[in-house]
Formats: C-alpha cells, sequence, structure tokens
C-alpha cells in the first residue's frame, strides 16, 4: 500500500511539474515560465546549444531543419508573429545585420530556445 501511495504522489508530482511549465496564448501574447513573448518585440541571440555554439532551437527555415552557425551569435532581431505547429509554440522574427548568405528571417522554438538559453528577450 505504502508503495502505491508514493507512486501515486510521484505522478502527481510530476504532472505539477510539466503543466507547471506549459506555454499559454493570449492575445498574441506567448507566455512560458513567467517570458512574455510578443510581436514587435526584441530579441539577442545567445550562444547555441551545441557543443560548437550552433543553434538546435533556431533556425534559418520554417521546417526547422536549417539551425543557424554560431556565427550569428550575439546578434540581435526581433520577433514578428508567434505561430502554433503541432501543439508547439515558434516565433517567426528576423535578424538584424544577418551575413548575406543567410536568410533575415528565422524561425524560433520558443520554449527550446529559452530552456537552452539561446535567445534573450528584451523586456520593457
Amino acid at each position: 500500500m505504502k508503495k502505491v501511495i508514493i507512486l501515486l504522489g510521484f505522478a502527481f508530482l510530476q504532472i505539477g511539474v510539466v503543466s507547471a511549465q506549459d506555454a499559454v496564448y493570449k492575445n498574441d501574447t506567448l507566455v512560458y515560465k513567467s517570458i512574455k513573448v510578443y510581436p514587435m518585440q526584441k530579441i539577442q541571440l545567445l550562444y547555441g546549444a551545441k557543443p560548437d555554439k550552433s543553434f538546435l532551437f533556431v533556425c534559418n527555415s520554417k521546417r526547422m531543419n536549417d539551425p543557424l552557425p554560431a556565427i550569428v551569435s550575439k546578434q540581435k532581431g526581433g520577433i514578428l508573429k508567434i505561430i502554433k505547429e503541432h501543439s508547439k509554440y515558434y516565433a517567426v522574427g528576423y535578424l538584424s545585420d544577418a551575413p548575406a548568405y543567410l536568410s533575415k528571417e528565422i524561425v524560433i522554438d520558443i520554449e527550446g530556445a529559452i530552456d537552452f538559453n539561446e535567445i534573450r528577450i528584451e523586456n520593457k
């Protein structure tokens, strides 16, 4: 009986932790881990989560299969819009001074980029 109670307690604890971290989208604003993300907001890329400092959660295409290289670390940009695909939220944004061979448009997996410190959101 003790094992069942302990397992149930652990299960409820895990459910609470997962639900506390869910992104919530309301009125053009996405809130994740108390961080608000909305259109026209300024951002700065930090360093990518890969060992070579390239990005896992910030990409150069909407298919998220073209991650940005480390050379764009510390670049500034902004958020153009928030989109939802397959129960995940993404921000379509831009880089102000992207190298010529890269598109200025970027797509950010908001939850991953925040969790792995790939972006900094500038608050008002």
